[in-house]
């Protein structure tokens, strides 16, 4: 099948340079159902089916980055079906993808979203049953990758174990690693120690999920920051609700930064992976975490005037407009340097 022989032809290609960012996790096939007027519970609601695309915040992520000029990698676990020979065509436009090995017949994982008439989200099913068939071995075998990349951004689609062996391999190795959530229950897949992770991104909930803990107002999100410092993160970015971003650095810095509303929103999904990627573009830029965030937003704001998981309209230029134009500002380059900030000079 064509899925293997593209992983053979991985295993004898060079290992990537120190400049390419390494994305590990989720790739599947996105499918979004739009409902006509009111959605109700328990009878048949009209509704339209978009157009399948690709999907996986880890994958979407990278093509993201890979639309923003970067040069990326993405490891992940597809099926040898059709829904898997579609990712991997549609993905190696922007970015190096490398299959991992699945144990037996595996289906490549489906996610399938019920929108209402604003695109926003009213639930969703995720059939991800093939990323339970990686183990730690499996990812031990692909060691080069990991260490040999610029920054790495995992998700938690994979098991506890999976996740654990990776971020203490980034500890180890010290590789910048940022690490997204995908759902609550997927979030408790984290584990206990976190010392390795650089900057966790979450919401709410999530955040509720992962600590046991109820947060009802910005004392208890700070506090809560507090806890995942304690647990060995270094940054946390905690998405609330829709409007706003909130920030806390272990040196104790910590904010606020609002969503700048969007005069016209098609669909929300794939806001969340946006919002990633412009703060991983900030991050290897080198700009503080106030501008990181920033980034992030403004490439939420390009992404959701789009019916597109991923916007085709996504460019270095055009995000460095929309942050000019949502903040008024040139932002400030830092030297990002084992773990620190140093103030970038003048070209």
């Amino acid at each position: 099948m064509k899925l293997k022989q593209s992983r053979n032809n991985e295993l004898e290609e060079p290992r990537p340079s120190r400049q390419q960012i390494l994305c590990i996790g989720g790739a599947n096939l996105d499918r979004k159902i739009m409902i006509e007027g009111t959605f109700q519970l328990h009878t048949s609601n009209p509704g339209s089916t978009r157009k399948q695309s690709c999907g996986g915040v880890a994958r979407n992520v990278a093509e993201n980055l890979g639309r923003l000029s970067q040069q990326v990698s993405l490891l992940t676990a597809v099926g040898d079906d059709a829904e898997g020979e579609f990712i991997v065509e549609q993905s190696k436009l922007y970015m190096k993808l490398i299959p991992l090995q699945v144990q037996g017949e595996a289906s490549t994982g489906i996610y399938t979203a019920l929108l209402d008439e604003r695109g926003e989200l009213i639930i969703a099913t995720a059939e991800m049953e093939i990323y339970d068939q990686i183990c730690p071995s499996t990812i031990l075998e692909n060691i080069p990758l990991i260490t040999l990349s610029r920054l790495v951004l995992l998700d938690t689609n994979f098991s506890k174990n999976v996740i654990a062996s990776i971020i203490r391999l980034c500890h180890e190795q010290q590789i910048p690693l940022v690490v997204s959530s995908v759902s609550a229950s997927k979030m408790r897949r984290l584990p206990r120690n976190l010392n390795g992770v650089g900057w966790l991104v979450c919401n709410q909930l999530e955040a509720q999920s992962y600590l046991g803990i109820e947060i009802v107002n910005d004392q208890q999100l700070l506090e809560a920051t507090r806890v995942f410092h304690h647990l060995g993160v270094q940054n946390v970015i905690v998405i609330r609700e829709a409007d706003r971003i909130f920030f806390a650095s272990q040196d104790g810095s910590f904010g606020h930064i609002s969503m700048h509303p969007v005069q016209e929103v098609i669909d929300v999904t794939g806001a969340h992976d946006a919002f990633i990627a412009g703060m991983i573009y900030g991050i290897i830029q080198g700009y503080l975490m106030e501008q990181v965030c920033q980034f992030g937003i403004s490439c939420v704001a390009l992404t959701i005037q789009t019916d597109r998981t991923v916007s085709d309209t996504i460019s270095l230029t055009k995000l460095h407009a929309k942050f000019k134009e949502l903040y008024g500002i040139e932002p400030q380059r830092f030297v990002f340097f084992k773990g620190m900030y140093f103030r970038g000079k003048d070209t």
